[in-house]
């Protein structure tokens, strides 16, 4: 499924000297930019390295981008703004609550395809990236000072609205928002686990690593609906 996602690209703005939409060059720095962090990695993937891909001096790079952390944050933030632009329309249908949180549950385990002007950017390209790159963003020591500039609005945005759905799929439960990031991390980090670590987790060993992330989550959404908030009750009186 594409996305028109132009409203999520005027957010993120913030995390670019200058619009790459905007020039060819600019296009080519995100996409092929995209691409070799993908392939390289974070820590392999250099301005000077990217520059010759495009066959553009580095300092034409830095006419966009401040630096890799920089562009590492505008694409973060240009997936999770993808990603909550379908929450939000999902929220809105005309369905359950437990078939929209199965639909959600579908997009956070495989990424759809991002359309940035007119070139069509891979969503399990991107996918790769936040799974194996995203705790770069946050697990800093600016952090704080990235957070206040709006670093992770989207994020954050994402996991509201799947906070709101759990809400009101199981208004007893006393956790939506922590439930919500979870699943969110688990979305990503079982499916690294599985593929870079398999004695750490059980998904992907019954059947495909997407199905068993599903299938184990959803458990977790089922679990919601016993008696949490008498449970967490009790819980508090006997602290």
């Amino acid at each position: 499924m594409l996305v028109n996602t132009e409203t999520v690209f005027e957010s993120i703005m913030q995390f670019a000297l200058k619009d790459p939409r905007q020039t060819s060059l600019g296009r080519n720095i995100v996409t092929q930019g995209i691409r070799m962090i993908a392939t390289l990695g974070f820590e392999e993937m250099t301005f000077k390295k990217l520059g010759k891909e495009i066959g553009s001096p580095e300092a034409s790079i830095y006419r966009y981008f401040e630096n890799k952390h920089r562009f590492l944050l505008y694409i973060m933030a240009m997936y999770w703004g993808m990603i909550d632009l379908h929450c939000t329309r999902i929220i809105d249908l005309e369905y359950s609550h437990e078939e929209k949180l199965r639909m959600i549950l579908d997009i956070l385990c495989s990424s759809p395809t991002i359309q940035f002007e007119g070139v069509d950017i891979q969503g399990e390209m991107i996918y790769a990236i936040v799974i194996s790159e995203s705790v770069k963003t946050f697990m800093t020591k600016h952090v704080d000072a990235d957070n206040h500039h709006g670093a992770f609005l989207t994020l954050k945005s994402t996991t509201s609205h799947i906070a709101q759905l759990l809400s009101a799929y199981s208004p007893q439960y006393p956790f939506p928002k922590a439930l919500a990031s979870t699943i969110i991390e688990m979305t990503l980090y079982h499916r690294y686990f599985s593929e870079h670590l398999p004695s750490m987790t059980d998904i992907g060993k019954h059947t495909t690593i997407v199905e068993d992330l599903k299938l184990w989550i959803h458990g977790l959404l089922l679990a919601t609906k016993l008696d949490m908030g008498g449970e967490a009750h009790r819980l508090r009186m006997s602290l």
